[in-house]
């Protein structure tokens, strides 16, 4: 579905989710992913980032350099690409 490098990916909780699909959201190029689940393999820190789009600020787990890959059954994997 999705098989792609990113220099950076944020993760946030999907708070319109009902809490059994979709929980995820993934910033990839400033385009929004929604997931059911992730799996990070890479190194991550958490931030807090100024979203422009919204006026607000966020607070995400983010990846540096990485790869990421979104199957079918809208599960994410998260690498290092290094």
């Amino acid at each position: 579905m999705l098989n792609t490098t990113a220099p950076v990916v944020r993760i946030r909780y999907n708070t319109q989710s009902n809490g059994n699909d979709l929980c995820w959201r993934l910033i990839i190029d400033n385009e929004e992913h929604l997931v059911h689940h992730i799996n990070v393999q890479a190194p991550c820190i958490t931030t807090k980032d100024w979203m422009e789009e919204i006026n607000t600020f966020k607070h995400h787990i983010t990846i540096k350099n990485c790869r990421v890959a979104i199957d079918e059954s809208l599960i994410a994997t998260i690498t290092s690409a290094e």
